[in-house]
């Protein structure tokens, strides 16, 4: 990051970290993503000076953005580009115009962003913060505020964003901005731009009732799910608190979206979940196959903590979702997680004692009586009845030879 200020510096120009590395450096969260504002140097200048020090791609270079990869820089590309002001020239996210001013104060080009807490820069020359819309002291406050109530709705998914760092930092969104989220037209809004938000909101919320929160005060839950917000249970807000330590536990997005949409959703309609995913444009999650996952989480009851039960269960929905699922509804599974566990069955629905090729390698002519046999096969392997594959064969055999039997 030095290597870029100073050869800015050198240029003439101005180099400040902005935005949300800014903000968790002061917050002491782990930063992954690094965005740099270069004031003083015009667009072409800025991507000459980044060309001599490694890779450049250049995103948007009409306005002046590009990703830079400095020689020696082992994290992400850095995100650098000059000070830019944003237009609203038509409707939703995208009717968005940028214009590009490396002339522009840092006063005004904060002006575009949406919470003061965003709306910080650090000088990489200086070493100091340089805060023009009082994001620190909001930050020491915890309290969420837009920066300038002209701008900010000019980009509608700030609501759903305001909603999300909400639930992601605990901290309380001011009157004024839950007046301006009321106002946000939300029907603008793509799908999987709603998604990207929510998905921080579930996935990486420490308090998700806080965002939801927000988002019933401000009227957002109502008109982007509203089938959900009138059929959600009452305590899905407190459910998904309960929900943080799992989800943190559990790998995969997938995985860890269908534990919480089932948190969410739980004790709705097939219908409601439906259409609250389409509305998500939810289907699978890197190759996750999660919508049915939900529907099974959403309408879970506990069972009998006995293997035989928990068996069955684990053909509809993988146990160690549902188990977690169930005790943070306040039920004490822990001896049906043992019993899992000691059965191999926490993860995945055991596997069937005898296939098809067996049935045919013991002379059972193809058919729909295989598909039968074999239903009837696993059924009793489920309640315990067949023990190995022996078992199983010897049971199909028997089965196939009584009703081969004429009545």
């Amino acid at each position: 990051m030095e290597v870029i200020a100073s050869h800015v510096r050198e240029a003439g120009g101005r180099a400040c970290l902005v935005g949300g590395c800014v903000r968790d450096q002061l917050l002491g969260r782990p930063v992954k993503d690094w965005d740099v504002e270069v004031y003083g140097l015009p667009r072409d200048q800025l991507e000459k000076t980044l060309r001599r020090l490694g890779r450049v791609d250049a995103v948007g270079r009409s306005f002046g953005v590009f990703k830079s990869r400095p020689a020696g820089w082992r994290g992400e590309e850095i995100d650098v580009s000059i000070p830019r002001r944003d237009s609203k020239v038509g409707p939703g996210h995208r009717g968005i115009a940028v214009e590009g001013d490396p002339h522009m104060s840092v006063r005004e080009a904060c002006r575009r962003r949406d919470l003061t807490i965003n709306a910080i820069l650090f000088d990489l020359h200086t070493q100091s913060f340089v805060d023009p819309w009082g994001g620190i002291e909001d930050m020491e406050r915890r309290i969420l505020r837009p920066v300038d109530e002209e701008t900010f709705l000019e980009d509608p998914l700030r609501a759903l964003r305001a909603a999300q760092f909400a639930a992601r930092l605990g901290f309380e969104p001011t009157e004024d901005l839950t007046a301006l989220c009321r106002r946000a037209p939300l029907d603008e809004l793509p799908a999987e731009r709603i998604q990207g938000e929510w998905e921080k909101l579930l996935l990486k919320g420490v308090r998700p009732s806080t965002g939801l929160a927000f988002a019933a005060d401000a009227a957002i839950d109502q008109r982007v799910f509203p089938e959900a917000t009138s059929a959600a249970h009452p305590t899905a807000s407190g459910l998904l608190d309960a929900l943080v330590s799992h989800r943190d536990a559990v790998a995969g997005r997938g995985r860890k979206w269908a534990l919480m949409l089932g948190g969410w959703l739980y004790g709705t309609t097939s219908a409601v979940i439906e259409t609250t995913l389409d509305r998500l444009w939810l289907h699978r999650v890197e190759r996750y196959d999660l919508r049915p996952v939900v529907h099974a989480l959403a309408g879970l009851t506990p069972p009998d903590q006995e293997v035989c039960a928990l068996r069955r269960l684990s053909t509809r929905v993988e146990l160690d979702l549902a188990l977690r699922l169930l005790t943070a509804r306040g039920h004490d599974m822990t001896e049906a997680r043992r019993i899992a566990t000691d059965h191999g069955i926490l993860h995945s629905a055991p596997p069937p004692l005898v296939l098809g090729r067996d049935l045919l390698r013991a002379g059972i002519a193809p058919g729909p009586q295989v598909g039968e046999l074999l239903r009837a096969a696993y059924d009793a392997q489920l309640d315990g009845d067949l023990q190995d594959a022996d078992d199983a064969l010897a049971f199909v055999l028997a089965r196939a030879s009584a009703e081969a039997k004429p009545s």
